[in-house]
C-alpha cells in the first residue's frame, strides 16, 4: 500500500501509456496496481461532467479512514497522465502547442494576457499561449460546473503578491459553491516537447513527484 508515499503533500504524476485510463476499467486497474488492492473494491467519485475526481480503496485496506485520494486524468490519448494527491483536490489540463496563426485563439484571453503574448518572442508565442490556456482550463475544472462562462475573466497572470503560481478567481467562481477561496494555485508539469500541462489545487502543493510507467519509482521536485 502506498499510503505513506502519497501522503507527502506532493502532486504525484504518473504516465499510463500502456492503458487507456480514460476508460473506467483502465483507470480502476491502474489504481488497483498502484494501491495493491482489488479493482472492484475501489469506488470513484466523478464531477458533473463525468470526470473522476477522487477514489476510495476498499474498507479492509490500511488506507486511513479520514484520508481523501484526489485525482485528475489527462484526456488526450497521446498523453495519458494521472495526477494523484492525498487530501488535496486537483484538476489537470494537457494540450499540444498549436501551429499556425494564433489570432482567433486569443478570444478568451484578458487584455493583460494578450499584451504578454504580443511582447513574447515570436518563437515562444504559441507555447506561452498554451501555457496560459492550460492554467485557465485547470482552474475552471477545479471550480466545476458554471466556470466556463468566466473563462475570459480568469487572468492567468493575476498572481497573488510575489507568488506567480497563484491565479485570482473572479467573484462569480468564489461565490458559486464556497469550496474555493479567492486564489487557486497552479503548477506547470513536465510533459515533453510540443505539449504543455498544468495542475490546479486550492492550496499549494509541496512539490511534484514524477513516477515511471510501472509506478516503481519516482523523482521528486
Amino acid at each position: 500500500m502506498r499510503s505513506a508515499e502519497l501522503a507527502d503533500g506532493r502532486l504525484h504524476i504518473f504516465s499510463a501509456e500502456t492503458r487507456d485510463i480514460r476508460r473506467p476499467d483502465g483507470l480502476l486497474d491502474f489504481l488497483a496496481t498502484l494501491l495493491h488492492c482489488p479493482a472492484d473494491g475501489i469506488s470513484l467519485t466523478r464531477d458533473d461532467f463525468g470526470r473522476p475526481v477522487s477514489a476510495r480503496p476498499p474498507a479492509d485496506t490500511d488506507w486511513p479512514p479520514d484520508a481523501g485520494l484526489f485525482l485528475a486524468v489527462g484526456d488526450d490519448p497521446d498523453h495519458r497522465l494521472v495526477v494523484l494527491a492525498r487530501d488535496l483536490p486537483v484538476a489537470l489540463s494537457v494540450h499540444p502547442v498549436p501551429r499556425g496563426p494564433l489570432g482567433e485563439l486569443l478570444l478568451p484571453f484578458t487584455p493583460l494576457e494578450r499584451e504578454s503574448l504580443r511582447r513574447a518572442p515570436a518563437a515562444d508565442r504559441a507555447r506561452q499561449l498554451t501555457r496560459l490556456w492550460v492554467r485557465k482550463e485547470a482552474v475552471l475544472r477545479l471550480a466545476g460546473r458554471g466556470g466556463l462562462a468566466a473563462v475570459d475573466e480568469i487572468d492567468a497572470l493575476s498572481g497573488a503578491g510575489a507568488d506567480d503560481d497563484a491565479v485570482r478567481l473572479p467573484p462569480a467562481l468564489t461565490d458559486a459553491g464556497g469550496a474555493l477561496g479567492p486564489v487557486v494555485h497552479v503548477r506547470d508539469l513536465p510533459v515533453g516537447p510540443g505539449w504543455v500541462a498544468c495542475a490546479a489545487t486550492p492550496a499549494p502543493a509541496r512539490g511534484v513527484r514524477l513516477w515511471g510507467a510501472n509506478a516503481s519509482g519516482g523523482a521528486a521536485t
